[in-house]
């Protein structure tokens, strides 16, 4: 049985080495990075300067420049509350749906994104438009999207502007009602019978869904399988672990009194402990590939941001 101890120990050892190393992420030019994270810096904290002086509107559209300079879940998240501070329950519900699909979103707070979404679609109706990733398209004065995307409108007449790769703009009418699913094909040339949208069935009780988050942000699946994989890999070296030592103590067991039945029981053990120390490496291996492979935001931390009611109004608390 010294060879169960021998693996157990290598294979662990291996886990935690990999499981702490950090994924590897592309070195960024000279200044590049530098001004795009200082730029959004800047626009996270005068957004906090406008939520504490209750200039919401200015807020909102702050915390989502900053994001779009470095993607964060937290400044999408407080700028959907700002939105929703400022009147803009469309806006709003577009900010919190793609906080959703945006890395490191903590647990309360993407509950609290999820409920609030669901309690404003009620009162919107929703665009869906296909089209091209280099397709960006943009409702009345909102944010500007890139296809294909979820977007959510209040009832009325809007209009959504289409921008192409090839400098073509389209500008299309949308009739919104609360509750529709208006479905919108980007690449439909309005000059070639490109039609203003079709209704989808029974759209006011449809869900969203994490491929419809993610077609907002653009996040990559792959992370999330990495940490999964990961951490199925660690728990199951620890698993093999924990299993090995039982190994051994059946191994005394039977050289103490040797037995047939104290045998096979010793036997079993060590075949379970070696195929979980095999299946934990190679998940601990491959949750650390995709980490490496698509490392999101790779090292640096998330930002944090909480609002908070105070007899001046509404501060918005927290760092980029």
């Amino acid at each position: 049985m010294r060879s169960v101890r021998q693996s157990a120990a290598c294979l662990l050892a291996l886990g935690l080495l990999l499981s702490s190393a950090p994924p590897a992420s592309a070195q960024p030019e000279a200044g590049g990075e530098g001004d795009t994270r200082a730029e959004a810096a800047r626009l996270y904290n005068e957004a906090r300067r406008a939520m504490t002086e209750e200039r919401y509107r200015e807020a909102a559209m702050a915390f989502e420049a900053a994001s779009r300079l470095r993607p964060h879940a937290v400044a999408l998240y407080t700028a959907a509350q700002a939105w929703e501070l400022a009147g803009e329950p469309a806006r709003a519900a577009d900010a919190f749906s793609l906080s959703l699909a945006t890395p490191k979103l903590e647990a309360a707070q993407a509950e609290r994104a999820r409920q609030r979404l669901e309690a404003l679609q009620k009162q919107l109706g929703v665009i869906q438009v296909l089209g091209d990733e280099s397709t960006r398209v943009q409702l009345d004065d909102h944010s500007e999207f890139r296809a294909p995307v979820r977007l959510h409108a209040t009832e009325g007449e809007h209009v959504l502007l289409i921008l192409r790769v090839d400098g073509s703009v389209d500008r299309r009418p949308v009739d919104v009602k609360v509750g529709d699913l208006l479905e919108i094909d980007a690449e439909a040339r309005e000059s070639q019978g490109g039609e203003p949208g079709r209704r989808l069935a029974d759209p006011q009780r449809r869900a969203i869904t994490p491929d419809d988050e993610q077609s907002l942000a653009g996040g990559s699946p792959w992370q999330t399988l990495g940490f999964v994989s990961l951490g199925a890999g660690v728990a199951g070296l620890l698993g093999g672990a924990l299993l090995g030592l039982s190994a051994n103590s059946a191994e005394a067991s039977y050289q103490a009194s040797p037995a047939r039945e104290s045998y096979d029981h010793a036997k079993g053990l060590e075949l379970k402990t070696n195929v979980m120390l095999i299946a934990g490496g190679v998940l601990t291996g491959l949750g650390v590939t995709l980490l490496i492979l698509k490392p999101g935001e790779g090292k640096e931390p998330a930002p944090s941001a909480k609002l908070e009611l105070s007899l001046g109004g509404v501060r918005a608390l927290g760092s980029f």
